[in-house]
């Protein structure tokens, strides 16, 4: 598979699993598994699906498979072609997906959907199934680390939280912002970058504020991964005696990684907030390019087919 088609399939998947505020189909992040045992994936779905849900498989480098669709009513089942043995666990407002006899061929990711609105298809979150030779199942909770922000002069505040030491390696960060009222409210993707290192894992995600309007405001900072969640919040000045359990928080900077795809190392002072500023606009910028290229590469093979044909 080219990597045009690659990249046109990528973004493809993005946003058919994107799901809005209104209509959410939760799953859990990841489940690993021996072989020869039995997984159940869950999805729980909300009371405006209509009639069925639909259970989907994705490989690496292969396109959407359709698994099988069942009834939210009775829960009868109706499997595509090669997914015969795939069974579905019926329960109040969770389809959940049962595969027997696990194989290393069924590692892949599994979403759930459901039509909406009449033409609208939603997607779940997705979950990741890993299948693994080991005589047991095997997973190791992340150890998150806390980073209190950095004030510059640039005008813009960073605060970073870093995920380490995990397996499997999928997890997800969210964070919040403790409103006037007292309410934590979710913070836009927009102002967090997150970058992974893969040997060793390391996922660090990275909120940017502004520094006038943040002033000693209470961030949170959630990951979500396999098996549970930890949190930490931050602000300005805080003890970090007052940290969550099973996460720690440092005064400074992320320490030196060698091998991080971005290093983050030294003391707040030797970290301009401007960098990540201008590496998270560069990132969006060179997405929206490889984007742009790929469609430009389409267009321009479809015009030369064209003229060929009217040669």
């Amino acid at each position: 598979m080219s990597l045009q088609i690659q990249l046109c399939l990528l973004f493809l998947i993005q946003h058919l699993c994107r799901v809005d505020a209104n209509v959410k189909l939760q799953q859990k992040i990841s489940s690993t598994k021996s072989k020869d045992k039995t997984v159940v994936i869950d999805c729980h779905f909300p009371s405006n699906c209509n009639r069925y849900i639909h259970w989907y498989q994705l490989k690496e480098g292969q396109t959407l498979k359709r698994i099988l669709y069942s009834s939210i009513a009775d829960g009868s089942t109706y499997n595509d072609v090669g997914f015969e043995s795939f069974k579905v666990d019926n329960k109040h407002e969770n389809l959940a997906l049962k595969i027997p006899e696990l194989k290393k061929e069924h590692s892949a990711m599994y979403y759930c959907a459901c039509w909406v609105s009449g033409r609208i298809k939603r997607f779940g979150t997705g979950t990741r199934l890993i299948v693994t030779d080991q005589g047991k199942d095997t997973t190791k909770s992340p150890t998150l680390t806390a980073y209190l922000p950095t004030t510059k002069e640039s005008g813009k505040q960073t605060r970073i939280c870093q995920a380490t030491d995990m397996f499997p390696d999928l997890v997800k960060f969210n964070w919040k912002k403790k409103s006037n009222t007292g309410d934590w409210t979710d913070v836009s993707e927009d102002n967090v970058v997150e970058q992974r290192n893969v040997d060793p894992v390391i996922v660090t995600s990275i909120l940017i504020v502004d520094q006038y309007t943040a002033g000693e405001d209470l961030y949170q900072c959630t990951l979500t991964y396999e098996g549970g969640m930890k949190q930490k919040t931050l602000q300005n000045d805080k003890d970090p005696a007052n940290n969550n359990e099973g996460a720690t928080v440092k005064p400074t900077c992320s320490p030196d990684n060698k091998t991080s795809t971005i290093q983050i190392s030294g003391s707040s002072d030797q970290i301009p907030s401007l960098y990540l500023f201008v590496y998270a606009y560069g990132v969006m910028l060179m997405k929206n390019g490889v984007y742009f290229c790929a469609v430009l590469i389409v267009l321009l093979k479809r015009k030369v087919g064209n003229k060929k044909e009217s040669a």
